[in-house]
């Protein structure tokens, strides 16, 4: 029985209207490249250098796990769609709603919190980032004379967002995510064409009093924090999925997007190298001489990852809205709801020393179960629901079809060779899951421990804005 055969009428009717999206394939790269952003340009290179060569190791097996697992929950969810075609009625929430096809309704309240609280986090590096740009503009624009600390910057940038945040969720993102995606492609160009045209002096003087850790093992776990954290598609990619006009080409977005970044990233990574060595900055934007296409730079960097915050945090306030029963039209209790939520994000921000290390706490602790566990344990289930959904559907048609003896012997001769390489490839297949589960648990539990001493240790280093602010109040 096919499967628009086992949905009823009206379901049938309501699944080809809530369908109707047709996001191509193309625009569903662009969807992706703008979910990693600036990030990759702006703020990998450090993490990915202070490795030394082990980094280019690092980058090409985390980003290769995680397009791999990226692509499961794509196969997952066809295969949900094909058992159970009442699950695209949940494609509000389509990673929770995986979970609760595979392993019941406690794992998928678990998702979900990893989800919100992952949303909720990602948010603060934007912040951060955003606002020490702005106070990097003001220092070199003025000789130093206009110095408001990025500590200040970070509250007049959440009083900016905070009527944005008010707007529901834009229905049609494609002008939207074009405009970023072009942001993040001028803010390419433009920081290459910073770095090459640096004389020698002006690079040795932007490479002093850089903050490096001792250990090449240190680095690694830290930059495997990073890199999961900045090429997290995991949450989003589901979402983008059922919008698809063809869902079953989300591997070739997936590859798209991922080529798209990885090669942003590259090359800025290797003229950063060339230029400055191993002394590399967090923020690749402060190690830029002081031109007017490096503070055009940083201004485009602040404004894509406030436009990031804006539209990646409405996934969050929607589904506490729908939690606490508030309308989805505008009113005034989304208003508070969304401005308390803002509020929150800036005080969590103002107790953080540095982006980088918020990036590789919430990469290791948040992003690795939603990247490397539970994809594999996902698609694991689901091969095992699609065997059962397959034999019923056989046994069926064995009910009603009529038996020709020399027919049958032929077709089950095919049929079983066809099977036989078809249960190999599976097997192959949950093989490499159990090692990518494995993996993931060692580096989740090792990079969540080392991160959270790192992050104590640097706050002896350089106190978060919290404490400075404290200070010069008192003074």
């Amino acid at each position: 029985m096919e499967t628009s055969e086992r949905v009823l009428l009206l379901d049938r009717r309501r699944v080809s209207d809530s369908s109707n999206s047709n996001l191509s394939t193309m625009f569903a790269i662009i969807c992706i490249v703008d979910v990693f952003g600036v990030f990759p340009i702006v703020s990998l290179p450090k993490a990915v250098i202070d490795c030394g060569w082990s980094g280019i190791l690092l980058i090409i097996f985390v980003c290769s796990l995680q397009m791999y697992t990226a692509i499961l929950l794509g196969k997952c969810w066809i295969i949900a769609e094909e058992i159970q075609p009442r699950i695209q009625f949940k494609n509000r929430y389509p990673y929770s709603a995986l979970a609760e096809i595979t392993y019941g309704k406690r794992l998928a309240k678990i998702v979900t919190f990893l989800l919100d609280a992952t949303i909720l986090c990602a948010g603060i590096p934007n912040l951060i980032l955003a606002s020490q740009n702005l106070q990097l503009v003001g220092l070199n624009l003025t000789n130093n004379e206009f110095n408001v600390s990025f500590c200040y910057w970070m509250i007049v940038i959440g009083m900016i967002m905070c009527p944005f945040l008010w707007l529901g969720s834009p229905k049609d993102m494609k002008l939207l995510c074009t405009v970023s995606v072009c942001i993040v492609t001028s803010v390419f160009i433009l920081i290459l064409i910073s770095i090459i045209i640096m004389d020698k002096d002006t690079t040795q003087n932007m490479t002093q009093d850089v903050y490096r850790q001792p250990y090449v093992w240190q680095n690694v776990l830290t930059g495997y924090g990073i890199i999961t954290f900045q090429f997290d598609i995991h949450p989003t990619i589901l979402t983008i999925q059922v919008d698809m006009r063809n869902k079953k080409e989300i591997s070739k977005a997936v590859l798209g997007g991922f080529l798209v970044s990885l090669t942003f990233f590259s090359i800025t990574c290797i003229n950063i190298y060339t230029h400055f060595g191993t002394e590399v900055r967090p923020s690749v934007l402060e190690m830029l001489s002081n031109t007017i296409i490096a503070h055009f730079s940083a201004i485009l960097v602040a404004v894509q990852l406030m436009l990031t915050s804006v539209i990646g945090n409405s996934a969050l306030y929607q589904h506490i809205e729908d939690c606490m029963g508030i309308p989805r039209e505008f009113n005034y209790k989304r208003c508070v709801i969304r401005s308390a939520l803002a509020v929150f994000s800036i005080l969590l921000a103002e107790f953080v020393p540095r982006f980088d290390l918020v990036m590789s706490l919430v990469g290791g602790a948040l992003t690795g179960p939603l990247v490397y566990l539970l994809p594999p344990l996902f698609f694991m289930k689901m091969l095992k629901l699609q065997n059962v959904h397959v034999n019923t559907m056989q046994m069926e048609a064995v009910y009603n079809t009529a038996v020709d003896e020399k027919e049958t012997l032929q077709h089950d001769c095919a049929r079983i060779s066809d099977e036989y390489f078809k249960i190999r490839f599976k097997q192959i297949q949950v093989a490499f899951c159990i090692f990518i589960i494995s993996c993931g648990l060692c580096t989740t539990f090792g990079t969540t421990y080392w991160n959270i001493v790192n992050t104590i240790r640097y706050v002896h280093f350089s106190p978060p804005c919290i404490v400075n602010i404290y200070n010069t109040s008192l003074v």
